[in-house]
């Protein structure tokens, strides 16, 4: 598995100056233009980086014009170095307080989506306050997709798991995620560190890896090793 010590699955490299492992497999998302561009930077500079690239449900909300302005920024993304991934991308009803923002988050995600489908790539989903929104959305289209920071509830990672979908685990833990990691197959489970978010390093992702060995009663490199290897296939890295 070239070489890898464990993967984080999703962090923000553009926001962690200095923090790039060389043992470490990391897949650096951008959320807005400026971010894919400098995190596209990072990724052509260092090997062991790759490019999750897409804008972000707070981002277009921001934009009344969005439909407009996606046409020039996902032109730019399709041709950003070293991409694996259409991300993060989603909805967050959260931030988005009137139907115009949540229409402007639908706007972008569905256009992205049929983006990230003519590209053939995988999908990263951000959601939140709208998972039951975000699975209905995407089993639409023929496509993988991996529910980052996933907060909802067991049920909702059961059916994403059922369809195409991956879930991926934070350094963060909760009573629902305690439950999705012990129901679903650990070939379907990722870890991420949302760094610097959630996790303060992309080393952070091990503290999830840990979480995921106590809770199936695994050990930990056993784990670090298969959640390396679900990285791997699920960006389709060679």
């Amino acid at each position: 598995m070239t070489g890898y010590d464990f993967a984080d699955s999703h962090c923000h490299l553009e926001s962690c100056p200095g923090m790039i492992a060389p043992q470490v497999l990391h897949i650096t998302s951008g959320y807005s233009q400026q971010s894919n561009e400098r995190n596209a930077h990072i990724a052509e500079e260092n090997a062991n980086v790759y490019l999750c690239a897409g804008i972000a449900p707070q981002e277009a909300m921001k934009h009344p014009d969005v439909k407009i302005r996606l046409v020039e920024w996902e032109e730019k993304i399709a041709s950003l170095p070293k991409l694996v991934a259409i991300g993060e991308i989603g909805l967050d009803y959260h931030w988005a307080k009137t139907p115009e923002e949540k229409h402007y988050q639908h706007e972008a995600f569905v256009s992205q989506l049929v983006l990230a489908e003519r590209l053939g790539l995988p999908v990263v989903i951000h959601s939140r306050d709208a998972e039951e929104d975000c699975l209905e959305i995407v089993k639409n289209f023929n496509l993988q997709y991996m529910m980052h920071c996933f907060s909802g509830s067991n049920e909702q990672a059961q059916s994403a798991c059922a369809h195409r979908g991956v879930v991926s685990v934070p350094p963060l833990r909760s009573k629902d995620r305690k439950q999705f990691i012990r129901d679903l197959p650990l070939e379907k489970l990722l870890a991420e560190s949302d760094a610097p978010y959630i996790g303060k390093a992309p080393s952070s992702a091990l503290e999830a890896i840990k979480t995921i060995a106590e809770i199936k009663g695994l050990a930990e490199d056993a784990v670090k090793r298969q959640l390396l290897q679900n990285t791997i296939a699920f960006f389709k890295i060679k």
